[in-house]
């Protein structure tokens, strides 16, 4: 990991503050803003800041849903900062604007 204040380039070329962890993480995103209900999915990577998620829906970017891990006691509001299709499911890139709990013991 890149010591604080250290900045690394994401594979869009766009600058992270902090490396990401590769972790395959069960969890369960719910809109705030419609009535859909929750979908059941995974994270690919996640860090302090933010997570990247596997999605079958269509989050528009600025949108505000709510995460929370389905194995641990993490829970976060974000905002879907990119959305991306591929055949039947799509990646998103979220923002943690709060978020509490652990994502399971000792992570």
């Amino acid at each position: 990991m890149p010591s604080s204040g250290e900045a690394t380039v994401g594979t869009n070329g766009s600058v992270r503050r902090e490396e990401r962890l590769v972790m395959t993480e069960p969890v369960q995103l719910t809109s705030t803003s419609n009535n859909w209900s929750a979908e059941t999915t995974s994270t690919h990577n996640i860090s302090s800041r933010g997570a990247r998620v596997t999605t079958q829906r269509l989050w528009e970017p600025g949108s505000i849903l709510l995460l929370k891990s389905l194995r641990g006691s993490f829970w976060a509001r974000a905002r879907v900062v990119y959305w991306r299709g591929f055949a039947s499911k799509a990646i998103i890139g979220l923002e943690f604007i709060s978020q509490g709990g652990d994502w399971e013991p000792g992570i």
